[in-house]
């Protein structure tokens, strides 16, 4: 059996990193006539594409870096580098995203893997 193969037997059970919806579809990307090629997970319900790899990370692991990712981006409303931080999922759009608090004013934002947005304060 091969790699692609593998994926697409269990890929149903793997959750969408971004929305945790499990509508994932597999395909190989040969991009690099050079290099081997790479399976890519496909969400069919946000769209957000990711490789597919035996390197497993759980939300331990990642929440430091997400943290200092969004540190860099800081309050967009008054600047504040300082966030606490929750992960949260909306049950109906089945839409997970971090929501962030800023310590100097208590503005709340929301994150996306392209910016962050002000949401009140």
């Amino acid at each position: 059996m091969s790699t692609l193969e593998k994926i697409e037997t269990i890929i149903d059970k793997i959750p969408c990193p971004v929305c945790l919806n499990s509508r994932l579809g597999a395909n190989l990307s040969c991009d690099s006539p050079h290099s081997p090629c790479d399976v890519h997970a496909l969400c069919g319900h946000c769209g957000h594409r990711f490789v597919v790899t035996n390197d497993t990370q759980t939300m331990e692991d990642l929440w430091p870096k997400i943290q200092q990712e969004i540190k860099k981006k800081k309050c967009p409303e008054c600047g504040d580098d300082q966030f606490s931080m929750e992960f949260l999922c909306d049950l109906k759009s089945e839409d997970c995203y971090f929501l962030v608090r800023c310590s100097k004013s208590g503005h709340y934002s929301r994150v996306s893997r392209d910016s962050i947005q002000y949401l009140f304060g």
